[in-house]
């Protein structure tokens, strides 16, 4: 019997990767434009970001449980969302591409780099738009890693991403590995700032995925 991606997950990658560095940029650019204006075709189904938290947040789904673009639970708090539905689904299980995966072709390029993927989409905050100070996967059998891309309306006058006591200078367009495990926020002064955040599954093969293109670029 072929196995499934619980079966390859290895938290001991997570190690691995945090040897790496905390904020790694990706030797691959992603064609920011061009994804602004593919995203053009979705104009219409993005979804609040968190439903239950006031915040001007939405997103859109690269995947999902069933391919499509409901949201729900992909655009959730998955902690809240399974105590509510008495369920367990966890990142790795919101893994279909969805539409957004085949359409944006910009992405394909990030896409492609990693053998499976966890609860992955684009997040857009309007003004006033923020993630408060939090930590992710703080519990021990983490699942996955996060690679976060800034696309259109991230310049450092429009959003910031604070990581620990700095203010990050990303460029928009590179994908980074960021080990969010550790305090992070951000926050939006424009309407329509997009990011792109996959959460991939620590496999060994997305771990040596990820290193085939690691920049050696300095933050």
């Amino acid at each position: 019997m072929d196995k499934g991606v619980d079966d390859m997950i290895d938290s001991n990658i997570a190690l691995h990767l945090s040897n790496l560095g905390d904020v790694v940029p990706l030797n691959i650019n992603v064609d920011i434009g061009k994804t602004r204006k593919e995203l053009e075709y979705f104009k219409d189904e993005w979804k609040q970001y968190n439903p239950r938290k006031p915040n001007p947040r939405e997103g859109l789904s690269i995947t999902s449980l069933d391919g499509k673009l409901s949201g729900i639970p992909d655009l959730d708090s998955l902690i809240e969302y399974n105590k509510l539905n008495n369920v367990r689904i966890k990142e790795i299980d919101i893994n279909v591409r969805t539409p957004v995966a085949e359409k944006v072709e910009s992405i394909k390029p990030l896409l492609d780099i990693f053998n499976t993927l966890g609860r992955s989409h684009f997040i857009r905050l309007n003004q006033g738009g923020f993630f408060p100070p939090h930590r992710d996967s703080k519990i021990l059998d983490i699942t996955c890693f996060r690679v976060i891309t800034l696309c259109h309306n991230c310049k450092r006058s429009d959003f910031n991403f604070i990581y620990e006591d700095r203010l990050l200078n990303l460029k928009p367009g590179v994908p980074y590995y960021i080990n969010t495990r550790k305090v992070h926020n951000v926050f939006s002064y424009v309407d329509d700032s997009v990011q792109c955040v996959l959460n991939v599954p620590l496999t060994a093969e997305n771990y040596k995925g990820i290193s085939r293109h690691l920049s050696y670029d300095t933050m």
